[in-house]
C-alpha cells in the first residue's frame, strides 16, 4: 500500500510540476476541421504485458490487439476490440487465449465536458468452464471528461449485474489525468478502485507514464501497480503472481479506413 500511495503522489505531483511549466495561454493555432458523419478507424498494437485494471491478462507475456472503430452522427459508436490473453488458472479447465470485447455508446455535450454513456460486453468465447458461471460478463460504463487548457480530466463509473465467474455484482471506480507537453508526447496517470461481491477483497491499483505519437504510431511506456497480495490475487486470476507491479509497453498503430 505505501508503494502505491508512493506512485499516485508521486504521478499527481508530476502532472503539477508540469501544468505549472506550462505557458499560461493553451489555445490551437487554426480551427479544427469538420468531422466526417461516419468514419471507421482501426488499430493494431502489442503490449509487453496486457493489463486490466492492474492486474496481468496474459500471464506477463506480450500481447498482440486489434480493434475496429465506427463514429456516427449525434455522437453515437460501435466497436470491437480483441487480444490474445492467458490467465493460467492452475489447470482448473477455463483458462480461455482470446479476450473478444464488443461495445457501443453515446458521447452527450454538457455545456463543455463530454458525458460518454457505454454498454461493454467483455467476451472469452474459448473459455470452458465445465458448466459451471460463465467468464463472460457485461458492464454499464459512464465516463465523464473535462479539458482545461493542456490537462484533460476523466473520472469513470463502471458496474456489472454479474461479475465474471460468478462474483455477483461488481463496482469499479477511476480517475484520470492526462497532461500535454507538446503536439507529440503526453504524461498521464491513472488510480481506480474494484470491488466484486464474491471477492476475498477490493483492491485499487494505479500508473503513471508517457505516450509519445507520430502520425499513425503511438508508443506508451508506464509502471502499474495494485493493493492486491498473494491470497487475494489469486481469487481474481487464479494465480498468485497476477497483480505484482511492472512496467507495460504498447506499440500501437491506427489507421483511418473509411469516412463519410
Amino acid at each position: 500500500m505505501k508503494n502505491l500511495t508512493k506512485l499516485v503522489l508521486g504521478s499527481l505531483s508530476l502532472l503539477g510540476l508540469a501544468t505549472a511549466a506550462a505557458p499560461a495561454a493553451y489555445a490551437q493555432d487554426a480551427a479544427a476541421a469538420p468531422a466526417p458523419d461516419w468514419a471507421l478507424t482501426g488499430t493494431v498494437d502489442v503490449q509487453s504485458d496486457y493489463r486490466f485494471r492492474g492486474i496481468t491478462q496474459s500471464n506477463k507475456k506480450p500481447a498482440p490487439q486489434g480493434a475496429l472503430n465506427l463514429t456516427g452522427p449525434d455522437g453515437f459508436y460501435v466497436g470491437s476490440w480483441a487480444s490474445l490473453i492467458n490467465w493460467q488458472m492452475n489447470g482448473i479447465n477455463n483458462n480461455p487465449s482470446v479476450e473478444w470485447d464488443i461495445y457501443g455508446g453515446k458521447h452527450f455535450d454538457l455545456g463543455g465536458t463530454d458525458l460518454n454513456v457505454e454498454a461493454y460486453e467483455y467476451a472469452y468465447p474459448d473459455a470452458n468452464t465445465l458448466g459451471g458461471a460463465a467468464a463472460s460478463y457485461f458492464e454499464g460504463i459512464f465516463t465523464l471528461s473535462h479539458t482545461f487548457g493542456p490537462v484533460a480530466l476523466d473520472a469513470v463509473y463502471a458496474i456489472s449485474p454479474q461479475f465474471s465467474l460468478g462474483g455477483g455484482t461488481g463496482n469499479y471506480i477511476e480517475g484520470q489525468a492526462v497532461l500535454t507537453i507538446t503536439d507529440w508526447l503526453t504524461i498521464s496517470t491513472n488510480i481506480g478502485h474494484q470491488w466484486v461481491d464474491a471477492a476475498l477483497s477490493d483492491y485499487t491499483h494505479s500508473d503513471v507514464g508517457a505516450t509519445a505519437t507520430w502520425q499513425g504510431f503511438s508508443l506508451d511506456a508506464r509502471y502499474v501497480g495494485t493493493t492486491l497480495n498473494k491470497v487475494t490475487c489469486a481469487w481474481y486470476m487464479g494465480t498468485k503472481n497476477a497483480c505484482t507491479g511492472g512496467f507495460v509497453a504498447t506499440l500501437s498503430y491506427t489507421l483511418p479506413i473509411w469516412s463519410q
